[in-house]
């Protein structure tokens, strides 16, 4: 489920905003003041950040620090203004949206339909999607060896295996994934290995052609799994 966090000590911003993201099934954290706001922003990561800049003390400050930070800097910010923070100094803060106060659901769910695509695809960059399909790997002296793929991002994918002591350098991968016609290809190396025994491959050569597909693939499991903000982005929902 896609997450979001809400700085706000206004009850009619948080009736609104919440309303408007359990509608298309975002599930929100609501914090009210800005050092509980730092605490969760470090300690959590989240698809979209809505901070009441004008009406909560040091609000502009969380815009910018998170920026500057590393678990959320990439997040989708909709800044909350009431007449103090200009549209072009919420924009320069780091914003990518603005909601000018009183905010109306007809407003919020427009600006939610205009960051849906931005919203999914930051959340692709970094998702790892759970997967039941088969890559074949080669490398070393390994030839086209299947073994179980278990998820798979934009950047690499988990092998369902222990890892053995070739299993060193850099790999092939072939893969076909649910719903695909084709089968995948890329180059990666081996990077990691977890409690469970599990391999992290990472992905260092993949062709224009395929990156794109798999991208597409990657948005089409999202948008299964979060349906109704898919269509928020093509409808009213007020």
């Amino acid at each position: 489920m896609l997450k979001a966090l809400l700085l706000t000590r206004d009850q009619e911003v948080l009736r609104v905003i919440r309303r408007v993201l359990e509608s298309v099934t975002i599930d929100m954290e609501t914090v009210t003041s800005t050092d509980a706001a730092r605490q969760t922003i470090c300690s959590r990561k989240f698809d979209a950040v809505l901070i009441d800049c004008d009406d909560v003390q040091s609000g502009c400050e969380v815009i910018k620090e998170l920026r500057r930070g590393k678990s959320n800097s990439k997040s989708i910010v909709f800044a909350i203004t009431n007449r103090v923070t200009t549209v072009k100094g919420a924009f320069e803060l780091g914003a990518n949206f603005v909601l000018d106060k009183p905010v109306s659901p007809d407003r919020a769910a427009r600006s939610l339909r205009a960051a849906h695509g931005l919203i999914l695809r930051e959340r692709r960059r970094y998702h790892r999607h759970a997967v039941n399909a088969t890559v074949h790997l080669s490398y070393g002296s390994v030839r086209n060896v299947p073994v179980p793929l278990t998820n798979i991002s934009e950047g690499g994918v988990a092998l369902g295996t222990s890892r053995t002591s070739d299993m060193t350098g850099t790999v092939q991968l072939r893969m076909q994934l649910p719903g695909l016609n084709r089968v995948l290809e890329a180059k990666g190396e081996f990077v990691w290995t977890n409690n469970a025994g599990r391999v992290g491959v990472r992905f260092t050569t993949i062709a224009p052609l395929v990156r794109s597909e798999l991208e597409t693939w990657l948005s089409r499991q999202l948008e299964i799994a979060a349906p109704n903000l898919a269509s928020a982005a093509s409808s009213r929902l007020f």
